[in-house]
């Protein structure tokens, strides 16, 4: 797979939202004071709010990989 960003990390906004892919999700918005995404979670029928890194912090686990910013959804992910 290629872990390759579309956006660096300089370039992300604080509380802006990404379209982009990981395991789990595809919409994860940027938190710059934590440095990473959060995502809604669906497991075993209940929705949560995890985090994530982004590729440059991370290459042997799950990371988002962002593509573009995005309008921000109906439903806000809030940070934790």
């Amino acid at each position: 797979m290629d872990y390759t960003p579309k956006i660096a990390k300089k370039d992300l906004v604080h509380g802006a939202y990404y379209y982009g892919r990981c395991r789990n999700a595809t919409i994860a918005r940027w938190n710059a004071k934590t440095e990473k995404f959060f995502y809604f979670r669906n497991k075993f029928g209940e929705t949560f709010i995890e985090e994530i890194c982004h590729p440059e912090d991370d290459k042997l686990y799950d990371v988002f990989i962002v593509e573009k910013e995005i309008d921000p959804p109906i439903k806000k992910i809030p940070f934790n």
